[in-house]
């Protein structure tokens, strides 16, 4: 099961960037340095002198970008489509001849680590560069230390959306609401709803159970404010990557046991379901190309939950029933894939409703690379066509 080509460039270029695996590193140099999966970190040359551009002049036609980054004009059109599928983009059209377009990524909130080195060196050297308001998302803070930033699609109009709730990924030590903020926003533009990012508590400061404990305070939040936001809380999805899916995971089972809210849909994207790490696919790719069974090993033991502990190892679940239905997204070359593929498993054979899709010739995390990866475009699809589906029925 080799990586397909386009994975193996995208992961040269990362080990030329100096990405490296995060346990080889202390909690401090892998938030500094680690792999943040922004996406940003993987764009070609011509997409990072767009986006910067965008970040320093803000709103801009694409004949004046075209000038500015000195690129084709049939080269530019082209990069802002699939940049505005990709989240990071969003068209301000005045003409149809020629359509502005502002930047989704903010110069202001968004922290160096969190960018490609190159986009934040040309942002911040630049002495007429001015921070651009971040659109289509706004910030709440829920209790000290934990934020919530809800993405909204463009015209979505007055009537409530319905949600979709996000847990990032990170290992419980890593990752934060910036580094996914292009999947978020491009989640929302997609499906056509509301997507709620939590910026939960980190390991090791704020270990087990933090993370799960702010997750669950942020969705009761969020129902509780649902009118003042706009949104439709009655039409509730709940979205992880890597830990995230077990947070996610156990959101939408503690909200259906307490009898709070009731969850449409569960969208696990190469989740990382077991602690003890006991599946076959941790010895099977114990050198992931981007995160490796030690990098796993590494998260866990900073996020200290007990073993076999269902909020952080969902396969150890004693109860599966009365879960919602299920997408699972697979990586083919990943340690944590038969995390996904058995708990698929185990959640029809307790009565369930779920869909799994592994990709072939993907890594852990490949979802946050579109454009880059065409894999990672095409899922984001799959996924957000299964969100619209279950929450507004088209």
């Amino acid at each position: 099961m080799p990586l397909d080509p386009e994975s193996v460039g995208l992961i040269e270029r990362l080990r030329r960037a100096g990405v490296t695996n995060v346990s080889s590193l202390t909690v401090a140099g892998a938030r500094r340095d680690g792999l943040m999966l922004s996406g940003t970190w993987a764009l070609d040359d011509e997409s990072v002198a767009i986006i910067a551009h965008l970040s320093r002049f803000g709103k801009s036609p694409t004949t004046v970008i075209a000038a500015a980054t000195r690129l084709d004009l049939a080269v530019v059109e082209q990069l802002m489509e699939e940049l505005q599928r990709a989240g990071f983009v969003r068209c301000r059209e005045t003409t149809p001849e020629d359509r502005s377009w502002v930047s989704l990524v903010s110069g202001r909130r968004r922290v160096r680590q969190d960018i490609t080195g190159v986009l934040a060196d040309l942002i911040s050297e630049d002495p007429h560069a001015q921070a651009v308001e971040l659109e289509g998302a706004e910030d709440h803070l829920i209790t000290h230390g934990v934020s919530v930033r809800i993405y909204r699609p463009e015209g979505g109009g007055a009537d409530p959306l319905p949600l979709v709730l996000f847990a990032h990924g990170g290992g419980y030590v890593t990752g934060s609401i910036e580094s996914y903020d292009s999947l978020c926003h491009s989640m929302a533009e997609l499906s056509g709803c509301a997507v709620a990012s939590v910026g939960y508590r980190l390991a090791p400061e704020d270990p087990f159970p933090a993370a799960y404990d702010d997750m669950v305070e942020s969705l009761r939040w969020l129902i509780e404010h649902h009118r003042s936001l706009g949104l439709d809380t009655g039409r509730l999805a709940v979205m992880g990557d890597s830990v995230g899916g077990a947070l996610a995971n156990a959101v939408a089972f503690t909200a259906h046991r307490e009898g709070w809210a009731r969850v449409s849909l569960m969208v696990l994207i190469y989740p990382a379901l077991d602690t003890t790490m006991a599946l076959p696919t941790y010895t099977q790719f114990p050198d992931g190309p981007v995160v490796s069974a030690a990098d796993m090993a590494w998260f866990y033991a900073h996020y200290a939950a007990p073993d076999h502990e269902w909020t952080s190892s969902p396969i150890h679940n004693p109860d599966l029933s009365d879960a919602p239905p299920s997408l699972i997204i697979t990586a083919d070359v990943d340690p944590t894939r038969d995390d996904g593929t058995v708990y698929a498993d185990m959640l029809r054979a307790a009565g369930n409703e779920s869909e799994l899709v592994n990709f072939a010739g993907t890594f852990h995390g490949f979802m946050q690379f579109a454009p880059t990866l065409t894999t990672a475009s095409r899922a984001q699809r799959l996924v957000a066509d299964e969100i619209r589906r279950r929450l507004t029925g088209s």
